[in-house]
């Protein structure tokens, strides 16, 4: 089981170092936070009626900030594990709707349209890479359960030439797997906007292509006969 203090201490610190709340949730700066949340948002680009917003790990809620800016019809709630990033994100707006909550141990009992995840993977401190995954899918079966329509992370990617010596790198191929495996098979792997960083979008229903008919019914599963497949 992966160990969360060294991560707690490690935000309990930038909270303390930092007002800026990009700095304060480990981003580099306040256009790297918004890249992030402009990836995870690729998730109800489509929308055109009023949808939830649920984001796990909130940070100071700056996610919805984002969201009032670029996608109106967005509601938008938030958790996090640290009492202080609560505070912090209600001293700045008194009126998010973000709590102090644990979806491992305690989901919540509401469901949202959609559940974003920004950022909260890349650090995993000392854990190893392994145990560290065994933490990052069980997140991704507990939020995916909160989910009505769809999930979103993001996550460093492996296919870089510099690696931190604290960061979580992902091969994205073992994340769809798992994803296509265990959570949905509409899921899909962005990687092409940004050099560094990838982003699962996972939806429960499949996602029409622009300019093709809508998903209908689809045909039996392949039968095998001779050698032949129909």
């Amino acid at each position: 089981m992966s160990d969360l203090e060294p991560l707690k201490e490690h935000f309990r610190r930038q909270i303390d170092q930092y007002d800026d709340p990009a700095r304060a949730c480990s981003w580099r700066d306040a256009d790297v936070a918004r890249r992030n949340f402009a990836a995870v948002s690729q998730l109800f680009a489509h929308e055109t009626n009023p949808f939830s917003v649920y984001e796990v790990g909130c940070g100071f809620a700056t996610l919805g900030e984002f969201l009032s800016e670029h996608y109106p019809l967005a509601t938008y709630s938030g958790s996090d594990l640290l009492p202080e990033m609560i505070d912090r994100a209600k001293a700045r707006n008194t009126a998010a709707n973000v709590e102090q909550r644990d979806i491992l141990v305690n989901p919540p009992v509401q469901q949202y349209d959609y559940v974003v995840i920004s950022g909260l993977f890349n650090l995993r401190m000392s854990n190893d890479d392994e145990s560290w995954f065994t933490f990052v899918k069980s997140m991704l079966r507990a939020a995916f359960g909160i989910a009505k329509k769809g999930l979103a992370s993001n996550f460093l990617t492996s296919y870089v030439d510099f690696k931190r010596e604290l960061g979580y790198y992902q091969e994205p191929g073992r994340v769809f797997d798992f994803a296509e495996r265990e959570l949905s098979r509409f899921s899909e792997i962005r990687h092409s906007y940004y050099p560094w960083e990838f982003t699962l979008l996972v939806y429960d229903k499949p996602k029409p292509l622009p300019f093709a008919p809508p998903p209908g019914k689809w045909p039996a599963e392949p039968q095998e006969h001779g050698g032949r497949t129909f």
